[in-house]
């Protein structure tokens, strides 16, 4: 059951970060500001009107200076439409054009087919899922990385050692290198730090001995294990909400 739980651990991670990256390289979009870009777009397609900061205060409980810098973010990549309440000049009031409205849909379309995609191994993830799913997951790792563990582990360095784990032998660095995610994972610095909190061991390869052998300390395996599975019991509970 641990085994089982610790690769959906792992697939769920990696399908959060290499989301996070497609949003950033494709469309200059966080998660959050993708979230935001929703509910503006469900709402004026609902109610065909804009809003106002406030209403959008109310609906989604953001601060008006944090609230006003993701929406100047999205302005300046002509995500939405800024103006101003004819009735009362001081009234900020988001909205989306003609144009902005199409450029929305396509990109969630795109962003739904990548997420179909890259989730293969994930069960329940279709057209239709595949967007509440993943915001669901991520929702689910942002609340997980505030609980701390012992340690301070870093979900990034619950996935080196889930790596390690279900591979049942010890592993060289380069394999483990070729398993991270360019770019948004960096092996050496958390190697360095799961190696100082005595979670791994590393020796030279009796084959070749330019190759860093990487393996698990016996001792944490138990507790790695239950950890990770507690992890994945809450980021299924966030889900099963859909």
């Amino acid at each position: 059951m641990h085994q089982q739980k610790i690769k959906s651990f792992l697939a769920h991670f990696v399908l959060d970060h290499i989301s996070i990256e497609y949003l950033r390289v494709s469309y200059n979009l966080t998660v959050e500001q993708l979230k935001l870009l929703q509910f503006i777009y469900h709402f004026t397609e609902k109610h065909k009107e804009g809003l106002s900061l406030n209403a959008i205060i109310f609906y989604r409980n953001y601060s008006k200076n944090h609230l006003l810098k993701l929406i100047n973010q999205l302005y300046d990549f002509n995500w939405l439409t800024k103006k101003r309440d004819p009735l009362d000049q001081r009234r900020l009031i988001i909205c989306l054009s003609a144009v902005q409205h199409e450029k929305i849909a396509l990109m969630f379309e795109d962003f739904k087919s990548f997420l179909e995609l890259k989730s293969k191994s994930i069960a329940y993830i279709n057209q239709h899922t595949a967007l509440p799913y993943y915001l669901n997951c991520h929702d689910q790792f942002e609340s997980i990385e505030k609980v701390p563990f012992q340690d301070q582990l870093s979900l990034e360095e619950l996935y080196i050692l889930g790596l390690l784990i279900i591979s049942n032998e010890p592993s060289t660095y380069k394999n483990i290198k070729a398993h991270l995610l360019k770019g948004v994972v960096t092996v050496s610095p958390i190697i360095k730090k799961l190696y100082a909190k005595g979670y791994i061991n590393k020796s030279r390869s009796t084959e070749d001995e330019r190759n860093i052998v990487l393996s698990v300390n016996e001792e944490k395996v138990d507790y790695i294990k239950s950890t990770i599975s507690e992890c994945y019991n809450s980021l299924e509970t966030g889900i099963e909400r859909l």
